[in-house]
């Protein structure tokens, strides 16, 4: 028997070259931080420690809650995710934030 197999790498296809890396803030006080949700492992008590944690280290830091961003699904279909990520950076831009967290653990 001459039967063809076919192999799917859970690395995924790389659909374009990674761009750079962004440059390391000095430090978060008086920055604005962005919160970008994937929906998984309990976002909404992460979030919540990671803003109490920010707001008491980083006098000044204004954080913009995950439920003003579209929320970019763990296992979505491509073009959703990357619609949603578009959509996001754009409101992270518009709203002048200086960092994102983005994702939550998984």
């Amino acid at each position: 028997m001459n039967e063809k197999l076919g192999v799917i790498s859970p690395e995924g296809l790389q659909l374009k070259p990674a761009g750079g890396v962004s440059r390391h803030l000095d430090t978060l006080a008086g920055k604005t931080i962005g919160e970008v949700y994937n929906n998984h492992f309990k976002g909404e008590q992460m979030f919540r420690a990671y803003r109490r944690l920010l707001t008491e280290k980083f006098p000044g830091v204004k954080i913009i809650s995950y439920d003003k961003f579209p929320t970019i699904y763990v296992g979505g279909d491509p073009v959703s995710q990357k619609a949603d990520a578009e959509k996001a950076a754009a409101l992270a831009k518009e709203w002048g934030c200086d960092a994102i967290i983005t994702g939550n653990g998984g």
